[in-house]
């Protein structure tokens, strides 16, 4: 708690640090931002993946807290949530896009980031992502079991459930591993249902995870999420649970018209301050990306 304490003050007292705008050539281009620390060292850079039809601007706050904090960090918005056909042809897309903007931020920063030094902050189908790129494998008959299982669920009743169990049906297991990723930080992941019992079987050794979830997520239920890859993860973590928190509490405070136009992601349990959440949230990152993305000396 001391060290988080000292990683917030160290947050709150530093300058803000102002977005680098890229672009990623390739089908489809992908537009989004570079945070780089002050100075000139080279160092650590962390990949961030937001949620379903979302932006790169969902989590700029948290780019730009890692970057006060000395760790480079990288976001782009990622069209394939409104052009893929099915969620396994998303999942694909997603980690592809990620590992081009990988190649991309690296080849054209090499002074500046370490390609021995990456990490990938996902939050819900942004975690899903991240997921696949340390090394994960997704077996689309398991989203066919849950379903005859739970036949209840919303992912089964939904367009965007039904499309994927017909997607399902004699698609092989496949992942989308980017060996350069050393560390993963999940906030509220999608689909942990996906992942068999040796779905993490081919993580390479000494990747560290940190997880979260909301622990009233009534968007993505549990325990077929977060709580389903829990055990399964390189460290067993235990998920750091957000009491009463909808699926929302990792995206930033609503402004007055967010709060009309999508009242849904905006509300918050009595007592819990999402702005302030957030500043915890981004130095526990920042935390665990220093100790995982330390260097390593010969």
């Amino acid at each position: 708690m001391i060290a988080r304490a000292l990683v917030l003050l160290l947050l709150l007292a530093l300058p803000a640090r102002a977005q680098v705008a890229i672009e990623v050539p390739g089908t489809p281009p992908l537009a989004g931002a570079l945070w780089l620390p002050e100075g000139g060292a080279r160092g650590a850079l962390v990949l961030l993946l937001h949620g379903a039809g979302g932006a790169f601007t969902d989590h700029a706050p948290l780019g730009q807290a890692l970057a006060q904090a000395g760790i480079a960090a990288v976001a782009v918005t990622q069209p394939a949530d409104s052009s893929a056909p099915n969620a396994f042809a998303r999942m694909q897309a997603r980690a592809r896009d990620a590992t081009r903007v990988l190649d991309h931020v690296l080849a054209a920063r090499p002074d500046r980031l370490d390609p021995a030094r990456v990490g990938v902050f996902g939050y819900s189908a942004g975690g899903t992502a991240a997921l696949l790129l340390m090394g994960g494998r997704v077996d689309p008959s398991r989203w066919i079991a849950l379903c005859a299982a739970y036949p209840e669920e919303r992912l089964c009743q939904s367009p965007f459930g039904r499309a994927a169990l017909e997607a399902a049906a004699g698609l092989p297991p496949f992942g989308a591993a980017d060996a350069r990723v050393r560390a993963v930080l999940l906030a509220a992941p999608a689909l942990g249902f996906l992942f068999a019992p040796d779905g993490f079987a081919q993580v390479a050794p000494g990747t560290m995870v940190r997880l979260w979830r909301a622990g009233a997520d009534t968007v993505l239920r549990e325990p077929h999420h977060a709580e389903a890859i829990a055990p399964l993860l390189p460290g067993r973590p235990a998920p750091t649970v957000v009491p009463g928190a909808g699926h929302w509490v990792f995206m930033p405070p609503c402004d007055a018209e967010r709060r009309v136009a999508l009242p849904y992601l905006c509300a918050d349990p009595p007592g819990l301050d999402r702005a302030a959440f957030l500043r915890d949230f981004a130095a526990d990152a920042v935390a665990f990306f220093r100790a995982a993305l330390a260097e390593r000396r010969p």
